[in-house]
C-alpha cells in the first residue's frame, strides 16, 4: 500500500512537470487510468509517463503505441534493462545511448527470440522513431553502433 502510495505521488509529480496539470485533474487521470487498465499497476504508468508512450488529451491517457511497443520500451528502459549511458567513438562523446549488439542479446533472452527477430524489433522502434542511430546513418543492426531513444535527446 505504500508503495502505491509513493508512485502515485511520483506519478502525479510528472502529470504537473510534463503536462502541467493541476492536482485534481493529475488526480482523476491515474484513477481513469487505473480504472480501465485494472491489470496493470501505477509502475506500469510511471513508466509509460516517463518514456514518452502516452499523452493527456481531454483528460485522459491516450496510448501512442500498441502494447507489445509499450512494453519493450518500458523494459528496454528499466531497472533490468540495456545499460543507456554517455560513450565515446574516436574523438566524440555520444551521450545517453547503447550498443546495438547489446539491445539484440537483451531483446533475445527478454523475449526469447531469434537474432532476425530481436532485430524486427529494434527496426520497428526506428520505424516509429522512438530511437535513431546517433548519427542516423545506419537502420537497427546487431553491430557495435550506438543507438539513442529521441526522448534522450
Amino acid at each position: 500500500m505504500v508503495k502505491n502510495h509513493q508512485q502515485q505521488e511520483q506519478i502525479l509529480a510528472l502529470l504537473l512537470m510534463k503536462f502541467k496539470l493541476n492536482p485534481t485533474e493529475s488526480f482523476k487521470i491515474i484513477q481513469e487510468w487505473i480504472q480501465n487498465n485494472s491489470d496493470e499497476n501505477y509502475e506500469v504508468l510511471e513508466n509509460c509517463l516517463k518514456n514518452d508512450l502516452v499523452k493527456i488529451e481531454n483528460g485522459s491517457v491516450i496510448s501512442l503505441y500498441d502494447e507489445n511497443i509499450t512494453t519493450l520500451v518500458n523494459d528496454l528502459r528499466g531497472k533490468n534493462g540495456i545499460e543507456i549511458k554517455d560513450r565515446r567513438y574516436k574523438l566524440t562523446n555520444y551521450p545517453q545511448c547503447f550498443i546495438g549488439t547489446e539491445a539484440v542479446q537483451w531483446i533475445r533472452i527478454k523475449y526469447s527470440l531469434s537474432e532476425s527477430d530481436a532485430i524486427r524489433e529494434g527496426q520497428k522502434l526506428i520505424k516509429l522513431k522512438i530511437i535513431h542511430h546517433v548519427a542516423d546513418d545506419h537502420d537497427f543492426e546487431n553491430d557495435y553502433f550506438f543507438y539513442r531513444f529521441y526522448m534522450d535527446e
